[in-house]
């Protein structure tokens, strides 16, 4: 269990190196544009596509980083006050969602991919969809990889107070 905590804990730390990567290109872009039009006159095409794809990956990426620090909102709030045994009941529901949500973004990735990969963008041609989408998949595949491992470690400690 510690390997695979150790795993997810290096994904999370490189994908949130990436969403300041992300963010400094977006605002970079955006600063670049806002340049060229009010002092020479002039655009980058591909500025709005561009920024378009790196929010995507901005957006799905930080649901990677949101879902390991348990921010993303949740109905534990109608839970919360009930007594242990009903929280749990609903936590493990909730894990349960959590793990379908993933696969759905995986499923719905891998149904688009026959289309957005034959699929460019109109001013980066060299670049298909099915990257502007992949982020969707990355972020599926953590959120059942992380699902499993908090079932995993809820069981076991919850067996380990069963024992003493």
């Amino acid at each position: 269990m510690k390997v695979y905590k150790q795993i997810t804990d290096i994904f999370v730390k490189i994908v949130s190196a990436a969403l300041m990567v992300l963010v400094a290109g977006i605002v970079g872009i955006m600063l670049y544009e806002l340049c060229l039009r009010n002092f020479f006159n002039k655009s980058f095409r591909s500025s709005t596509e561009l920024c378009g794809f790196l929010f995507m990956w901005m957006a799905f990426l930080g649901v990677v980083v949101l879902y390991d620090k348990d921010r993303l909102i949740t109905l534990d709030m109608l839970y919360v006050r009930a007594n242990p045994k009903v929280q749990t009941t609903f936590w493990f529901i909730n894990k349960l969602f959590s793990f379908g949500l993933g696969i759905i973004m995986i499923v719905a990735y891998k149904g688009m991919y026959k289309i957005n990969s034959t699929s460019y963008f109109s001013t980066m041609q060299f670049l298909s969809k099915a990257w502007h989408f992949l982020p969707m998949a990355i972020a599926g595949g953590f959120i059942v990889v992380k699902t499993v491992y908090q079932v995993l470690d809820r069981i076991q400690t919850q067996r380990g107070k069963a024992v003493h």
